[in-house]
């Protein structure tokens, strides 16, 4: 598996993200799979979870799985904007 890490930036945050892609031969073309880390992949606890696969080249795979990150990662930010304070304070 191919390792590698880009910097997402989602409004004035910037979130640095792993990523692991994964290339097999169907005949003569490649399928290709992307896959994000929880972590560094040089960690023992981080494991990769599966992004989506099937795809025809190595740049549509990272497009697809930075695009994909963005948005998780705005999702993040905007379920924390909407916990009212109080809470926070509780869970910490």
């Amino acid at each position: 598996m191919i390792k590698f890490k880009r910097h997402i930036k989602v409004d004035e945050q910037v979130f640095e993200t792993w990523f692991g892609m994964e290339i097999k031969k169907k005949g003569n073309r490649p399928s290709i799979s992307i896959f994000y880390y929880t972590d560094d992949p040089n960690e023992e606890l981080s494991v990769h979870q599966l992004i989506k696969g099937n795809f025809g080249s190595k740049d549509e795979a990272v497009r697809f799985g930075t695009k994909y990150m963005r948005s998780m990662y705005k999702d993040m930010i905007k379920r924390e904007a909407s916990i009212p304070k109080e809470e926070k304070d509780e869970t910490k």
